[in-house]
């Protein structure tokens, strides 16, 4: 039978606002994160995932706190679900990088696969995220499953598990916009990406 596997971006951070480089900081939603969180869990409450998963980070945590309150169904925290971490880049943003960082900057935002100085690759982030979501699948009959984590891993994780090179032929999720996915064991079917609930 085939499963259905939600990937959920987390809401709205200070960060993202500003456009700062998050990675594995632990940055809480903000209000206007929290309301889209409130708004997304009411929407994906209709598909009722059995099971929520969270990267333990605040940001994804409470965001995926928001759906399970609807459905009184625990969250478990992984923190394999985390944010590609981003090193020393975290908490600048991209005008402050290109000042000491030119060359590096460039190459990440022309997609190459290159690690930020004390960082991870897109593919090592993105290998850890889909490993963790098939054992995630793998240790559990539930049929409707949420993972809830970061833009940047969900993207890199779907590529991998749809068999794409890994390439940003997908893009990054809004903040609280998801991806709906049939698993059937064998082969991943993606459905919808990038639904943000209006």
């Amino acid at each position: 039978m085939t499963r259905t596997v939600i990937f959920w971006r987390h809401g709205q951070t200070d960060y993202n606002l500003e456009r700062r480089f998050q990675g594995q900081t632990d940055i809480p939603l903000n209000e206007l994160g929290r309301n889209q969180a409130a708004q997304a869990a009411s929407y994906l409450s209709k598909l009722q995932p059995d099971l929520i998963v969270s990267s333990d980070l605040s940001r994804a945590a409470a965001t995926a706190d928001e759906l399970a309150s609807l459905l009184n169904v625990d969250v478990t925290r992984d923190e394999r679900l985390r944010e590609t971490a981003f090193g020393q880049w975290e908490g600048h943003t991209r005008a402050e990088l290109s000042e000491s960082w030119p060359e590096e900057l460039e190459q990440w935002l022309s997609g190459a696969d290159m690690n930020p100085p004390g960082g991870e690759s897109r593919s090592e982030s993105g290998r850890r995220v889909a490993s963790a979501i098939t054992d995630i699948i793998d240790g559990t009959e539930a049929q409707t499953i949420a993972i809830v984590a970061h833009g940047a891993v969900l993207r890199a994780a779907a590529e991998l598990l749809l068999g794409m090179d890994g390439s940003g032929r997908l893009a990054v999720l809004g903040n609280c916009g998801h991806g709906e996915f049939g698993f059937t064991g064998t082969n991943w079917i993606l459905r919808s990406w990038g639904t943000v609930p209006s």
